[in-house]
């Protein structure tokens, strides 16, 4: 079952199928963590720690507002088709489902934390975290810049003082560095990584829930603005109608409609298109591709995105 509700914080681990191989170089390592850094900024996610081993994946992830599910269909289901499209391949490439475990922020995510980056330690892959490039660990400890997406920050703000919370991170990797403990042993019900008082609170979110593995999208999407409402917004920033964007052939105001449909509404590209009276998912998909690298060089444009979101609310 999936539990979702804002603020949650998992640990996700993805495998191939079959146990097989989902990295077979370091071109798929550096677009896999390009479409995380997507899932990032379109839903919201607070990613504090990754690991890309061989044939599976570690995240160590925060939901403001409830999008795991979501989030994992679209980065898993992005990233096999480009992997099989680049490789010449077909059929799945990812096991069935991704797992999720539940964890209690106050007790057990600072060991999360080193767990993962110590995977490649403990599978005798390298001797010390700092030597394996394609994890969190280089970016968390300042050997190398961190992405954008990767929220250090967070981190930084449990190890202390500001001008030493680094060296305290990394002595408290250390303390583990040559252990075989195993932090799954302590995963509770298959699902929890807390303490039972936590894990009680938990279990009355799950027998609250209705007995599905997936949410209505209406659950995970609540709160969020409906596409008329996006249009509108946009018809006020251009000053125009809502009708003219939608009849138009073209033109930056129906970009932008496709473009914060799809980032701030989180809705599907067949939605987005239906509301803009497009014929196919594919003409959205260009119009928000447009919108991308339009956004980056366009301030006048970028004005525009800040009136709409503001009419939002």
């Amino acid at each position: 079952m999936r539990i979702e509700y804002s603020g949650a914080v998992y640990h996700i681990t993805s495998r191939g199928n079959d146990r097989r191989d989902i990295f077979l170089d370091d071109g798929d390592r550096r677009e896999f963590l390009e479409l995380l850094g997507e899932v990032v900024r379109r839903f919201g996610w607070i990613v504090t720690a990754y690991t890309l081993m061989t044939n599976h994946f570690h995240l160590v992830i925060e939901t403001p507002t409830p999008t795991l599910s979501r989030g994992m269909q679209w980065l898993n289901g992005s990233y096999a088709a480009w992997f099989n499209r680049t490789h010449k391949r077909w059929g799945h490439l990812l096991g069935d489902r991704f797992h999720a475990f539940l964890v209690e922020k106050e007790s057990y995510y600072l060991e999360l934390l080193r767990y993962v980056v110590l995977n490649p330690v403990r599978a005798k892959m390298v001797e010390r975290p700092e030597q394996y490039v394609w994890s969190s660990y280089r970016a968390t400890a300042g050997y190398e810049a961190a992405p954008e997406w990767l929220k250090v920050g967070e981190i930084a703000a449990l190890f202390g003082e500001a001008e030493d919370w680094r060296e305290n991170y990394m002595a408290y990797v250390e303390e583990k560095l040559s252990s075989e403990e195993r932090l799954f042993d302590q995963v509770q019900r298959q699902l929890y990584l807390g303490t039972e008082e936590w894990i009680a609170s938990m279990r009355k979110i799950v027998e609250s829930k209705l007995r599905s593995d997936e949410h209505p999208s209406v659950q995970r999407t609540v709160g969020r603005p409906k596409m008329a409402t996006i249009v509108e917004a946009v018809a006020g920033a251009f000053r125009t109608s809502a009708r003219e964007i939608r009849e138009s052939h073209g033109g930056a105001a129906r970009m932008l409609a496709a473009w914060l449909g799809w980032y701030e509404g989180l809705h599907r590209l067949r939605s987005i298109a239906g509301a803009l009276r497009l014929r196919s998912s594919g003409r959205v998909s260009d119009l928000i591709d447009e919108a991308e690298r339009a956004l980056r060089g366009d301030p006048e444009l970028r004005r525009m995105v800040d009136t709409a979101c503001a009419a939002l609310g």
